[in-house]
């Protein structure tokens, strides 16, 4: 009985032992996350919005802000301080928090190197330190953090190469490190990441080729490799990834074909971004089979022949960018996929220009989307006209029909699409007026209608334009007086070109409206009159080209405040007395040339105009 009785006092001693010896590790460890965190406070030099005055020791240091701690033991297993515009440097003691999980100290302004004693964080799962300006190279031990799933280092400027250390029993399934400065090219070890579903390393200025390694990484679901300078074809196993959501590899220097099969086995792909590459070869058919897609991006490539896709099927298609490729043969026949877009019921962006298709615009382009907002098919060889129907496409916002073949008038219709910002017809052979309804679209903000053969008045409903920035009609036959609603449109400031027409009359006082307005075109023509003094109220222009018209008199008043101009071309008109002082010292603009003392009965002072160029010839 007496053994017994000292058998159990000996077994509650020793709990009881092992109790205190468990408080001591745990008190220690938490002693020594407290003096970690006020380590890691101690690097931080500006806190902008005061996140870190409640770390002191009136409060328990898991209640500080950003800190988190187990229910059991009171260590720190999380510290998440993003978006405070914090300024400083990562302590070495991070790495004494040994319980940590999560970092997260996204978006503020860390710089230095990212200290290498994160590899002792065995419980580590997820490292974001997105967008800061860390520098240096990335530890290369810090992949032996063995539950380590989520590494976000993207927006940084970390420098040498990616570490070649990834091991085969990585538990990484997402890695960024977008927009930094690497060098080198994507190191082989990446295929041992074979849980890794999401890879993103676009803008990082890596070179070289794909590796073979990364077939090995079959569950992934996004990869974006874009922005760098990668050579080489694709590896045709990325074809047949199953999983696969996102394949992202634009602005690089790939080349070779699209294969056959592309979208055979990949019922889960959602966006083909290989965009400003070098690519050849055709379009395949296949494609149609990506029931799931919604953006394909193949622009600006050395893509050709017909394109022969049934669009039809791709009902979550939004965004098709097949422009700056060499599609089409100019034959009228080039356009018979168009139909099968009128099914494609999700579609917002659609861009075929630069290509070489032939044709005219289908009349079931009223049947597209009425999401549709930008249609481009500018620089191709489409001919006829622009169909009425266009009027039932009440969500664009841009059009760019430029640089081909189209004849007729601007469809009155084209006044219902009230929500367009962006109409650029240009050098096409238009003909007929413009359309007085145009002065329904309030919101345009540039609007090119230059090289066709336009005549008639410019309507005065262009008044409503109160957002325009920029108006382009030279080029045409456009004839009578500017109306003086066109000087009412004081958002003007990229350019207002009237060049190459017909048009006459005076230019108005309310030219001085245009106080923000950077070129002004009129040559060309047939205006009159004398400059108005309002013009030296257009304080932002840069250049003035006022040549081949009829105007007289002085420039005695009309530049005085143009101190920006850089070129000005006044010749051939009928000015007479002295080109003004103020002008010809003017040391805003260069390169002298003048040709003669006396040019449109103005007499020339060659006083410094070294930096100079006035056209008065």
């Amino acid at each position: 009985m007496l053994l017994s009785l000292v058998s159990k006092l000996e077994a509650v001693i020793v709990v009881a032992l092992v109790i205190h010896m468990i408080g001591a590790v745990y008190g220690s460890g938490a002693e020594s996350d407290r003096l970690a965190l006020l380590e890691i406070k101690s690097k931080i030099t500006y806190d902008p919005q005061g996140a870190l005055p409640s770390w002191n020791d009136s409060l328990p240091f898991c209640q500080w802000r950003g800190v988190t701690c187990g229910r059991r033991h009171r260590r720190v297993t999380m510290l998440e301080l993003p978006d405070l515009g914090l300024v400083g440097s990562l302590s070495p003691y991070l790495g004494n928090m040994s319980f940590l999980r999560y970092i997260n100290l996204d978006s503020n302004q860390l710089h230095g190197s990212i200290p290498p004693e994160i590899s002792r964080l065995y419980r580590l799962q997820s490292l974001s330190l997105f967008n800061n300006s860390l520098t240096g190279e990335i530890p290369a031990n810090m992949s032996s953090c063995p539950k380590l799933s989520l590494i976000e280092l993207e927006r940084n400027k970390l420098s040498g190469k990616i570490p070649n250390a990834f091991s085969s029993k990585s538990m990484i399934t997402f890695l960024s490190l977008s927009k930094n400065d690497f060098t080198g090219g994507i190191p082989p070890s990446l295929g041992n990441l074979t849980s890794l579903e999401i890879l993103i390393l676009t803008y990082c200025q890596l070179g070289g080729k794909i590796p073979d390694s990364l077939k090995q990484l079959k569950k992934l679901r996004k990869i974006g490799l874009g922005e760098n300078g990668l050579v080489g074809a694709i590896p045709s196993f990325f074809f047949n990834l199953s999983m696969l959501e996102v394949l992202s590899f634009p602005e690089n220097q790939l080349q070779g074909s699209l294969p056959s099969n592309l979208c055979l086995s990949q019922p889960r792909l959602k966006w083909i971004g290989l965009h400003t590459n070098n690519f050849t070869g055709f379009l395949p058919p296949s494609i149609s089979n990506c029931s799931k897609l919604e953006i394909l991006e193949l622009n600006f490539n050395d893509l050709n022949g017909k394109i022969a896709t049934d669009f039809g099927r791709l009902q979550h298609l939004r965004d098709l960018s097949l422009g700056g490729n060499k599609f089409g043969s100019k034959d009228h026949g080039d356009m018979n996929f168009f139909h099968s877009l009128s099914n494609c019921s999700n579609l917002i962006h659609l861009e075929l220009s630069y290509n070489q298709l032939g044709g005219v615009l289908p009349s079931s382009i009223g049947n597209f989307s009425s999401k549709l907002s930008s249609l481009g098919l500018d620089s191709n060889y489409l001919s006829g006209t622009i169909p009425s129907s266009i009027r039932n496409l009440l969500g664009l916002t841009a059009i760019s029909l430029g640089s081909n073949g189209f004849t007729g008038m601007i469809p009155e219709s084209i006044g219902e699409l009230q929500t367009l910002q962006i109409l650029f017809l240009h050098n096409n052979h238009f003909s007929g007026v413009i359309p007085r309804s145009i002065g329904n679209l309030s919101l345009l903000v540039e609007v090119t209608l230059a090289g066709n053969s336009l005549e008639g008045t410019i309507p005065s409903t262009i008044g409503s334009w109160k957002q325009v920035i920029g108006l382009d009609l030279q080029g045409n036959k456009l004839s009578g007086s500017v109306p003086k609603e066109l000087f009412q449109l004081s958002s003007l400031s990229i350019s207002l070109i009237l060049s190459q027409n017909n048009l006459s009359g005076a230019l108005p006082q309310e030219i001085g409206n245009l106080k923000l307005l950077g070129i002004l075109d009129f040559s060309m023509n047939r205006f009159t009159g004398e400059l108005p003094s309002s013009l030296s109220s257009c304080a932002s222009l840069e250049n003035l080209n006022l040549s081949s018209n009829l105007f007289y008199g002085s420039l005695s008043g009309s530049f005085s405040s143009l101190k920006g101009l850089e070129y000005v071309d006044l010749s051939h008109n009928n000015f007479s007395g002295h080109v003004p002082t103020y002008l010809c010292w003017c040391t805003c603009v260069c390169t002298l040339s003048v040709f003669g003392l006396y040019v449109n009965d103005v007499q020339v002072s060659l006083v410094s105009l070294t930096k100079s160029t006035i056209l008065l010839v």
